[in-house]
C-alpha cells in the first residue's frame, strides 16, 4: 500500500514537472552582478526528507513560479533544507532591457 502511494506521488510530480516550463534562467552571482534584484524567494514542497529528490524538484518548481510572477529573468539558487517540508532558498533578478 505504501509503495503505491509513493509511486503515485512520483508519477504526479513527473506529470506536473513535464508540463511546467519556465522562462527563468538559473544563474550564479557573477552573471547577475549587473541585474536588478527583485526579491528573496523560498520554494516549498511537502514531500520532505523521505522523498528527497522529488521534494527538491518540486520546491524548485515552486520557487521558479514565484520568480516568474515577480518578473524575474534569472534565479540564483541558495540553500536546500529538508525535514518534514523541503525548502529551497533563491534570489530573483531581472536582467537586460
Amino acid at each position: 500500500m505504501r509503495a503505491r502511494i509513493v509511486v503515485g506521488a512520483a508519477l504526479l510530480l513527473a506529470s506536473s514537472a513535464a508540463s511546467a516550463g519556465s522562462s527563468v534562467e538559473a544563474a550564479d552571482a557573477a552573471k547577475v552582478a549587473h541585474c536588478t534584484f527583485l526579491k528573496d524567494i523560498e520554494g516549498r514542497s511537502v514531500f520532505g526528507e523521505r522523498l528527497k529528490e522529488p521534494a527538491v524538484k518540486k520546491a524548485k518548481e515552486d520557487a521558479l513560479g514565484q520568480a516568474e510572477k515577480a518578473g524575474a529573468t534569472h534565479i540564483v539558487w541558495g540553500k536546500v533544507s529538508s525535514t518534514d517540508i523541503t525548502t529551497v532558498a533563491a534570489k530573483a533578478y531581472r536582467c537586460g532591457g
